[in-house]
């Protein structure tokens, strides 16, 4: 027999949530941003790209600079002022 999966519907006030207790965890254990969305996805039973989708525009801000700092990803030439 086939179960029957509901799709997940992420509002603002489902993405505020998750992303205010993802921060609310970087600041208590001092791990990085993405180590503790990892952490609450599995702590909700949740896929890590489900979790991502729960991410407000902020937090995954917040998670790009900290993955620029480890040298994760290029650092992005358009927040750099122009020399012309």
């Amino acid at each position: 027999m086939w179960s029957i999966i509901k799709p997940m519907y992420i509002n603002d006030a489902a993405k505020e949530r998750f992303s205010n207790q993802v921060i609310d965890r970087a600041k208590r254990t001092k791990l990085p941003f993405m180590d503790c969305v990892l952490e609450l996805a599995e702590d909700m039973n949740l896929e890590p790209g489900t979790a991502g989708k729960l991410l407000t525009k902020p937090l995954i801000e917040k998670i790009q600079v900290e993955a620029q700092n480890l040298h994760l990803l290029k650092k992005s030439k358009t927040k750099r002022l122009p020399l012309d």
